[in-house]
């Protein structure tokens, strides 16, 4: 076994004169990747006390070996010190998607375990272990990478020797306390001010340690003011006792520097959950609404904004950090030092409940993994809970003393994958949130669940098996409805209201997420949906919508096929309710991948040049699918259209253009395999889109023609701006028989072929007269624009044109 100890920067004399570490073989941070990365099966421990960045060195070397896509299962597993070998094997279990049961013994999820890794290249990350068993990783399942052969890995960080022993590692790293330098660095760039030495050195050079300081001094106003946190950062530090004595110093005076009284009560709050799971935003948020920590007087939406900006705030200060965009988590050493660890059986906390339910406001079981039945009496004590969280439970059914809790708000269910129905709940008329997501065994809500709750505003059961859902006409105040990856949910039941699943004509509903169910939409039987939806009816819930966008009143759909909108006629009453306003996207999930994940309110490419432009509110992006005639139904009505790398459609590479009768704008991107944009066929049809003001072409490898064949001399009277560029078989653009009597600005670039802007000599003042802006670039054989002077012209700009024009 060797050992070493790890260096963030080059060793500089350390000032941290009484702090000492053993004496390892010195290495930088690059080596150290390189140690735990390194082609050998090995099992590798990094240890160090609580705050020298054990877990941060190994989610670096896990990302890297995720992102160069080294290893075949990539498995990251948190402990505790509370985390018993049962748990940590489900964990694992969990992370393989191997379906463990009810009652499966400890013996065999291991061998199933085994059996899995034993045929892959796998590495696996136990963080924060506490272990002290021998031969550990056989008792967990974790084959031997020494002995497999493949190249596997198993990372550990630990604060203890023995966990490190009992695993038998081939490596031991410790990181080394940063220098002095790398201390100030890091110190700087938080707060933006020069630091006492003192102050830097009394942090021994603990990431921790400097992250919480520099969160408790940044964001001061004045230079006076900054002065006077020092000293108290002083005192809050206090005499040099040990490395550990100062690090809870420093969690105490961040905490106390927080901003107001509701950003503490959030962070103690945070300190419920158990310390080896990440805590959900999303019902962390919720939770924070039910005990009025932040306001939720304007709703649902306002409340998430409020709750972000004081993770955010939390975060700045060290006291959190994030994992992923989702969750977040409390370093172990804070958990310890504001709220200490306390152990309560099941059998004790029913005790606790019956004796208090009349006083309590919420109860959470959430984690209880030997929980698999709920007694029938259980809440026959009517009180006054509020919040009742039985997610990651096992559970199979809900007692019927459920309907007792009349004052219940918040019903929290997540991944209780036992769960069959949902039942007993129709006298909860003061509920406003049930989230039952990831109940793969849930297969129906009781008939009439919701016929009393008109508070309720958000329906979360998503990646369930649901195979109906009753009505919904009674939840006036429905905000959100996920439905997705929902295979198993049908169209129409004996004990059902198909979709829209009788949402009022009153009701407040703002997000529907649908998944994938095929046909599930059939807008022609639809009259009316309330304005300002969220639809998802993609594989995948992939998008989401910028903060900035106006949720009150525009339509957003995400789906992965256009054939969802076959049914969607031109003439429908839809488009005069739920979407006067849209914004819809057909794009399949890979394409989606590659893009950004947001909703962006729509801005016309031409701001530049038209200052007059302003947003679109109705929007129809298609990216990488076929264009069928089933959207016919969207381009009458869209009036800004963007098609990026389509791949065919019905009409050889017409694309529809003659159907875009509302269009203003028209983005076409990387549309490789069209030849021609306006086909001579659709001349009876080009009247219709006299509409269109804008169009932007670019990075077209096959476009030949713009307009082939056109003889209508009004086609494009209405088009103002025109942007070109990157079109390399393009030889002419427009036919001598066109006018263009509006067309301000026209920008072409890029086109190596293009000899003329028309095919035909042509009068300046006839062709061209309003134009004011002409860009050329990069066009080596382009000789003529058009006859004559062009009488508007005020602006031209030319970059390498071939000749003289």
């Amino acid at each position: 076994m060797a050992s070493y100890c790890c260096f963030r920067k080059s060793r500089r004399p350390s000032p941290y004169n009484d702090f000492s570490i053993p004496r390892f073989r010195l290495i930088s941070i690059q080596d150290m990747l390189y140690l735990v990365l390194r082609p050998e099966g090995e099992v590798v421990v990094i240890e160090g006390i609580g705050g020298l960045g054990k877990t941060w060195a190994a989610r670096a070397a896990f990302e890297t070996a995720r992102n160069s896509n080294r290893f075949d299962n990539y498995l990251w597993i948190s402990l505790s010190g509370r985390c018993s070998r049962r748990r940590c094997i489900e964990k694992i279990a969990t992370c393989l998607s191997i379906d463990i049961g009810e009652e499966l013994l400890s013996s065999r999820i291991r061998v199933m375990i085994m059996e899995h890794l034993a045929r892959s290249k796998f590495l696996v990350v136990l963080d924060n272990a506490y272990f002290v068993e021998d031969n550990i990783l056989r008792y967990l399942g974790i084959p031997d990478p020494r002995e497999q052969n493949f190249g596997s890995k198993v990372i550990v960080t630990t604060r203890t020797r023995r966990a490190t022993a009992v695993v038998k590692p081939t490596i031991v790293i410790t990181p080394e306390p940063l220098t002095y330098q790398a201390s100030y660095d890091l110190l700087h760039e938080k707060i933006g001010k020069d630091i006492d030495p003192d102050l830097i050195e009394n942090c021994f050079g603990m990431p921790l340690s400097l992250i919480l300081l520099g969160g408790a001094l940044c964001d001061v106003p004045t230079q006076e003011e900054f002065r006077v946190l020092i000293r108290e950062a002083y005192v809050a530090q206090g005499p040099k006792v040990s490395v550990f004595t100062t690090m809870i110093r420093l969690v105490e005076f961040g905490y106390r520097r927080l901003p107001s009284v509701t950003a503490r009560l959030c962070f103690q709050y945070c300190l419920n959950f158990p310390d080896d799971e990440a805590v959900p935003i999303k019902d962390l948020i919720i939770l924070w609404m039910v005990h009025d920590l932040i306001p939720e007087t304007r709703g649902y939406h306002e409340a998430n904004c409020i709750g972000m900006e004081i993770l955010h705030v939390l975060s700045k200060h060290g006291l959190i950090h994030f994992e992923g965009e989702d969750h977040i988590r409390v370093h172990d050493v804070i958990r310890e030092t504001v709220f200490p660890e306390h152990e309560n059986g099941y059998a004790e906390l029913y005790d606790w409940y019956i004796d208090n339910c009349i006083r309590i406001s919420e109860l959470f079981l959430r984690g209880n993994h030997y929980m698999r039945t709920i007694c029938e009496d259980f809440f026959c004590r009517e009180g006054t809970l509020r919040v009742l969280d039985l997610s990651f439970t096992r559970i199979i059914f809900l007692p019927q003393s459920i309907s007792r809790l009349s004052y219940l708000r918040f019903l929290l269910l997540v991944e209780c994958g036992h769960l069959e129905k949902i039942q007993h709940i129709g006298s909860l008329e003061k509920l406003e949130i049930l989230k039952a997501s990831g109940c793969c065994s849930l297969k129906s809500v009781e008939s009439g669940s919701f016929d009393r709750m008109s508070l309720l505003e958000i329906l979360d059961l998503s990646k369930t098996s649901i195979e109906c859902l009753p009505s919904l006409a009674a939840c006036t105040k429905l905000n959100k409805l996920l439905l997705q990856d929902c295979p198993c949910l049908s169209e129409q039941t004996t004990e059902t209201i198909r979709f829209p699943f009788g949402v009022s004509k009153k009701g407040a509903a703002r997000n529907l997420q649908l998944g994938a169910s095929k046909d599930l939409v059939d807008w022609m039987d639809m009259h009316w949906l309330p304005c300002g939806l969220t639809f998802e009816l993609s594989d995948r819930f992939g998008m989401s919508i910028s903060q900035d966008v106006n949720q009150t009143s525009k339509t957003y759909i995400h789906a992965n096929h256009a054939n969802l909108f076959q049914s969607l006629d031109k003439e429908s009453t839809l488009w005069l309710n739920c979407f006067r306003k849209f914004h819809i996207v057909i794009s399949p999930s890979k394409f989606d991948e590659t893009m950004g994940n947001e909703f962006i309110e729509p801005r016309t490419k031409f701001s530049s040049v038209d200052l007059r432009s302003s947003d679109f509110d109705r929007f129809l992006e298609v990216n990488c699918v076929s264009i069928t005639n089933d959207i016919e139904g969207v381009l009458g009505h869209a009036v800004l259209i963007s098609l990026k790398s389509v791949t065919e459609t019905d009409e050889v590479w017409s694309l529809n253009t003659g159907k875009m009768t509302a269009a203003q704008e028209l983005w076409i991107e990387e549309c490789h395999q069209l030849e021609n944009l306006f086909l001579v066929e659709e001349v009876h049809l080009l009247s219709r889109i006299g509409k269109l003001h804008n169009i932007w072409i670019s990075n077209m490898e096959n476009l030949a023609y713009f307009c082939q064949g056109i003889e209508v001399l009004t086609s494009f009277s209405c088009l103002m701006h025109m942007h070109l560029d990157c079109c390399p078989k393009l030889n002419f653009l427009f036919p001598s028989s066109l006018r263009l009597p509006n067309l301000r600005s026209l920008h072409i670039r890029f086109c190596d072929s293009l000899e003329r802007v028309f095919d035909e000599p042509i009068n300046a003042e006839y062709a061209l007269p309003g134009l004011q802006t002409l860009q050329l670039w990069e066009l080596p054989e382009l000789t003529c624009i058009c006859g004559g002077v062009l009488p508007s012209l005020k602006d031209l700009k030319e970059k390498r044109v071939g000749g003289t024009i």
